[in-house]
Formats: C-alpha cells, structure tokens, sequence
C-alpha cells in the first residue's frame, strides 16, 4: 500500500489529486494538511482521510511514501525539499517555485535523497500532445524554430483576494498560474530547454474591475475569508530566445477585452501544427505540411484522455517500478527560467540575459 500525503485542501486537491488517487488500486490517501480547519475538516470528511494537519511539517514526519504538494505557490519549494529530505517521493503543483535558485535546490534535493520528483502538468498527458510529441521525436517536423503559446481570459481572476491575487503567495498572476502550461506543454513537445533571452511586460488595467472568475468552484472554498485585493498583473507576455536561436512568444491573461480560449503553434521546416483549446470541438489540431509538392492539412484522430488520473497514475508508477518522471530536471527549470525572466524584465524594462 502506498500511502500519500497532501498538503493543500483547495480546489485542485478537491477536483484533481484527491479523487484520482483513490481511483487506483494499492494507493490510500492517509493524511491532508491545510491551515484553513473548515476545509480541512470537510475535505476530510468527504474524501474519508483519517489524518489531519493544520501544520505541513507535522504532516511530513508521518510514517507516509510520498506527498502531494497544492499549497499556494510560494510554499512549493520549500515543502518539496523538507518532505524528499524526510523520505518522501513528491508531486508538486504548479509553477514547481518562484525563482530559478528554488529550482536548482530542488533538483540538488532530488541528488541527494534519490526521490522521484515530479511537476504536475497535466497538458503532458493530452492526446494532442501525445501525438505531436511523437511527430517531434520523428523528424516530422524538421527543424523547428518558432513556437507560440496563449491562454487568454476574458473575465477570469481565480480566487480574487485569496492567495492566487495576493503577490507574496502567488509570485505573479496569469503567467504563473496559467501561462506556465502552456508554455511546459510547447516546450516539451518541440523538446526545448535552454532559454538564452527573455523579454518580458505586464499590465495592470483591471485592478478596478476585478471580477472572481469561479475558479476554485465555490463548493472547495469552505472557510476561506478573501480580502477583495488585487496584488499580481492582469495580463503578461514575453518573447523568448534559446540557445541555438529558436523563438517563443508567450502570454497570459485572466482579464482584457480578447478572444479568449488557449492554443499554442509549432513552426517547423518540414510541417507546422496549430494546438486550439481541447475544449474546443469545432477546432481541432491541425497540421501544415506540404505533400508532393501539394500544401496540406492534416487534421489527426485525437483520443480523449483524462488527464489529470493519467498524471496522477504516472506518479504512482514511478513510485512503484522506480522510474524517472516524465518531467525532467532541464525542463522545469526552463520554464522557471522563461516565467522568472518575464517577471524580472518586466520590472527592469530590460531584457534577462541567462
């Protein structure tokens, strides 16, 4: 019996981790940790865990294999590396941490303990990337050189005045919370690490207009008390170079008067592809290539992939036949690398040289 311990009783805890791992077969969730004690208490009830914490370190002393982290992103870096140092495996929420330095004494963490660490991006397990990966790996592509990654919001600040608008906790607004998957899914479908330049900006025009988006659902708030505040950017966006001289241009946002939705584009000198919103039926992956001298689309078959059990199944198979995550070490810290570098030069007016 593997038994896992979460720290964070919030909405992806809820909706996410806590229901998929009681799916598996040899998994039990013995413990859950939150400093909110209504939710803690309701989540514990609901979910049938038998242990409760209102302090992490406690949790992490447990007779526990591995921990899952859902904190508020200012936590993640520091509760990875207390809990490999104290014997166990970790899956840690996204953004991993807020600075490359938090980046490398995780991984440093994970030479020394020998534990699995693995980042949680769903959008790994998708079937469009899935397949696209694949293509990647194959040479379909050729040589690619320009990626392009958007998730935009029309209305939609998660949990306005809780942790994720608060800039201590958060570290930032859209580009942490939501930009992050989009540019972890480009970059490891095209198999890019290494940012060299980044060029970033944020804007702030919503402050006053601050409108909750519904995310957590209402029924995963119990006991929360928000401040109403507004602390992090609306919008973000930055252009990146890498080390042989590939592009990616990236932006987030909760709020602003745009289309609305996620996609991301592969540009390659052999074929290119367009990823929409998987949400969206109407617009489904597409690829551009050039077939006998013919420019063609070719529109695959894509299968339906709950996501989040097939992430949550991947940590457990790594615990069990003691295999490396699907997330690597490089390419974590690139993205920290590209969100941190937005951030920073949006604040120096300059461009972050690594």
């Amino acid at each position: 019996m593997i038994k896992i311990g979460i720290i964070g009783a919030g909405g992806i805890s809820q909706v996410a981790h806590i229901p998929n791992l009681q799916k598996i077969e040899g998994v039990k969730v013995e413990a859950i940790c939150d400093i909110n004690k209504e939710k803690l208490n309701y989540v514990a009830d609901k979910f049938n865990i038998p242990k409760k914490f209102t302090n992490w370190e406690e949790l992490i002393e447990e007779n526990l294999d591995a921990v899952v982290i859902c904190s508020p992103n200012a936590y993640h870096a520091i509760q990875s590396i207390k809990a490999m140092e104290s014997g166990k495996h970790v899956l840690c929420e996204k953004p991993i941490c807020l600075t490359v330095e938090e980046a490398y004494q995780i991984f440093d963490t994970v030479e020394k303990t020998k534990k699995i660490f693995m980042g949680a991006f769903p959008r790994r397990f998708l079937g469009e990337t899935i397949i696209l990966k694949k293509l990647v790996d194959d040479g379909f592509f050729g040589e690619i050189y320009y990626l392009k990654a958007s998730y935009l919001r029309r209305r939609g600040i998660p949990g306005l005045g809780t942790w994720f608008t608060n800039k201590k906790l958060a570290g930032g607004g859209p580009m942490m919370d939501i930009g992050v998957h989009m540019i972890d899914m480009v970059l490891y479908i095209a198999g890019l690490t290494e940012p060299k330049i980044v060029y970033g900006a944020t804007f702030e025009k919503f402050k006053d207009k601050a409108i909750d988006g519904g995310w957590p659902p209402v029924d995963t708030r119990k006991g929360d008390k928000p401040t109403g505040k507004m602390e992090v950017e609306d919008l973000s966006c930055g252009f990146v170079k890498f080390k042989n001289g590939e592009v990616l241009f990236v932006e987030a946002s909760w709020a602003g008067n745009s289309e609305t939705g996620l996609k991301g584009s592969i540009f390659g000198t052999k074929a290119g592809a367009q990823l929409p919103d998987p949400l969206d039926s109407k617009n489904p992956v597409r690829i551009y290539t050039e077939t006998n001298g013919v420019l063609s689309d070719i529109i695959p078959e894509v299968p339906k992939i709950d996501v989040y059990f097939e992430e949550i199944k991947h940590f457990v198979e790594c615990i069990k036949e003691g295999k490396d995550p699907i997330t690597k070490k490089e390419e974590i810290i690139s993205v920290v690398k590209i969100i941190e570098g937005i951030y920073k030069s949006a604040e120096n007016n300059e461009p972050v040289i690594y």
